[in-house]
């Protein structure tokens, strides 16, 4: 962004973990090192870009932008954009300590917030049995959420479940693997995929950003949200309809035609023309943003990535 954008004055990053921060400020650090030394050749690279970094949810954003520059907090001038990108990143992942993936044993923690308290063992072992299916079933939007819930709590009996290869194991007992390996690894990401979002409030964290977020932005400000499913890619579409027309967006909103408006869509035309008007904004992207073929093939991991915008009145 900031290679793209050599006009940005000032750049605020934010991640609750502390690790992907460190690795960000360092990518960070590296290009404006590189930029000072460029500065005198390249007269693009004109005024002085300053950079903060902050370990914060997202949801506080409107404070951290009011600690930086008091300009920017909410009823001043605001900011230009805004990005979120949402879900986990390949270093979560790869690392087994954190709990997130499924083909390597860790601790069943999955917290993107080292401080946090909850854990996703503590749900698997002691939440009650109603409790783990609703996860199961709303976020991970497992058909088979019953028989797992129970099987999970029945689990209890034996020691219960302290590793991300216990709960696997016991998904690949359990589940009809009539599939394959393939029936398996499906199943398996739901499960993880609801217990993470559990354990770290994953959507209400998400609506509440979108909210802060859009009240952060100066006029003609665009909010752009990289999500990755299903859940997040309905809530921050229900939330933008939401957010330009300054009410309650219809909660029917199973496919994407719920974005179409009657007789204006034009297949032909770019993404950028399929706006949505509100009296406080406009969606930019009625039908979202979706990697190109080129870039799965770089980062096979983006190939379930959506990008959407909305832009400020």
């Amino acid at each position: 962004m900031m290679e793209a954008h050599p006009e940005m004055e000032l750049y605020v990053g934010m991640d609750i973990d502390p690790t992907a921060l460190e690795i960000g400020r360092g990518h960070i650090e590296t290009f404006l090192a590189g930029r000072e030394g460029n500065g005198a050749e390249d007269s693009s690279l004109q005024g002085t870009l300053r950079a903060y970094t902050h370990v914060k949810n997202f949801k506080y954003i409107k404070q951290v932008l009011g600690s930086v520059d008091e300009s920017l907090a909410v009823g001043s001038s605001g900011v230009d954009g805004i990005l979120i990108d949402l879900g986990m990143s390949s270093m979560q992942v790869n690392r087994s300590n954190r709990g997130f993936s499924i083909l390597q044993d860790g601790p069943l923690d999955m917290r993107m917030d080292p401080k946090a308290t909850l854990r996703a063992e503590d749900i698997l072992n002691s939440w009650p049995e109603l409790e783990v299916g609703r996860i199961l079933r709303d976020y991970g939007e497992e058909s088979n959420w019953q028989f797992l819930q129970k099987q999970i709590v029945k689990a209890r009996e034996m020691g219960g479940l302290h590793s991300t290869g216990d709960l696997v194991k016991l998904i690949q007992r359990k589940c009809n693997v009539s599939k394959g390996r393939q029936g398996w690894i499906k199943t398996a990401t739901r499960v993880f995929q609801a217990l993470r979002i559990a354990v770290n409030d994953e959507l209400r964290v998400l609506e509440d950003s979108l909210h802060s977020s859009f009240d952060c932005l100066a006029t003609g400000g665009r909010l752009a949200v990289i999500s990755f499913h299903s859940l997040e890619d309905r809530i921050v579409k229900k939330t933008f309809l939401e957010l330009i027309h300054g009410g309650e967006a219809d909660d029917e909103e199973d496919d994407e035609d719920d974005l179409a408006l009657p007789d204006i869509f034009d297949e032909d035309e770019p993404w950028f023309n399929q706006r949505l008007q509100g009296r406080n904004g406009i969606v930019l992207t009625k039908r979202p943003i979706t990697p190109s073929q080129e870039e799965e093939k770089l980062n096979q991991r983006c190939r379930s990535a959506k990008l959407r915008v909305i832009q400020k009145a």
